[in-house]
């Protein structure tokens, strides 16, 4: 298996986001406090397309079929057309925090710190283009779309569950299982459940309603320090192998790790990267996991490296879970 290299021409601010093509595997995303959306081949180490028509810091991208979506504090929904020219689709009132799309009704989220969902038809030009306008109770900080399933993490630690076919009501509202702020959701490839992060070095796996399997969380991107007592970091990102549907994790300690969720087991740790990993996604075949290794500033401003894309080539056999052993 090759190794792991470093993407040239990376973002020259904070990386917030990666992204792969849902269909693409060499087509990579990347939004960044530097005010840019870069289009990347992951699998030839090339820039092949960026834009800079934000006028405040990218917090979030989605992929379409041949076009991009990003949004952020400027609050402006923009469409990157052929990855050439990009239009306005709509604003919200507050930041933009996150982005997702659904392609089976081409309808595109927007999660905000407005306190709203907001449904885009990617389609349509400006006031056309808005589908639906969902008041939540608080801030969205993160959000995941899967078939026809949207998954929403708001400040305070709620969790609503939507059915994008008929958004009038969640069809599952819930209150996170960890005690800390959601860093991060993202839903189950199979659909049954979803991982969840918090800002206190725990993740939880959550099944839906009708699901067999029991909720469970655990400890991980945690390092041990003087008498006894550990260093906590936030699990900033989560990001589920396509095929396998076992799940990595990045933290503010640097470092990844790649869980089963079935066997409640770690697969695989993988170190040294030069700072906290702001952002993980495999590539629709699961050959290849992105890793942005951006300071995220949980310790206040202070020098720390320079922000980074790592393409880590990923085995068949390194993803795969494990077999239970039979007694």
């Amino acid at each position: 298996m090759s190794k792991q290299f470093e993407l040239s021409q990376p973002p020259n601010d904070g990386i917030s986001k990666l992204k792969f093509h849902p269909t693409d595997d060499a087509k990579l995303l990347a939004s960044s406090w530097d005010q840019q959306v870069r289009l990347y081949d992951a699998q030839n180490n090339q820039l092949t397309a960026s834009h800079h028509d934000h006028k405040a810091a990218v917090l979030d991208i989605a992929f379409g079929h041949d076009i991009a979506f990003s949004g952020g504090l400027d609050r402006r929904v923009l469409a990157w057309e052929g990855y050439s020219h990009t239009r306005e689709i709509g604003c919200h009132d507050g930041e933009i925090s996150s982005l997702e799309y659904a392609p089976s009704t081409s309808l595109l989220f927007s999660g905000s710190w407005d306190r709203t969902l907001r449904a885009w038809d990617s389609r349509a030009q400006n006031d056309a283009a808005l589908v639906k306008k969902i008041e939540v109770d608080e801030r969205i900080y993160s959000m995941s779309a899967r078939d026809s399933l949207l998954a929403v993490a708001l400040a305070g630690r709620k969790l609503l569950i939507y059915d994008t076919r008929k958004l009038d009501e969640p069809v599952e509202s819930r209150e996170s299982s960890l005690k800390f702020p959601t860093r991060c959701v993202r839903l189950m490839p199979d659909g049954q459940g979803f991982v969840c992060s918090s800002v206190e070095g725990r993740v939880a796996v959550e099944y839906l309603a009708g699901s067999a399997k029991s909720n469970y969380a655990f400890k991980c991107h945690r390092q041990p320090a003087d008498d006894n007592v550990d260093l906590v970091y936030p699990v900033n990102a989560v990001a589920f192998h396509p095929v396998h549907h076992t799940f990595v994790t990045g933290g503010s300690d640097g470092a990844v790790s790649l869980w089963d969720p079935d066997n409640k087991k770690r697969l695989k740790h993988y170190q040294g990267y030069p700072t906290a990993i702001s952002s993980l996604d495999f590539n629709a075949s699961g050959s290849l996991l992105s890793i942005a290794s951006s300071y995220t500033y949980d310790e206040g401003e202070k020098d720390h490296p320079p922000d980074s894309i790592w393409i880590k080539p990923i085995s068949e056999s390194e993803a795969r879970p494990k077999a239970k052993k039979t007694s």
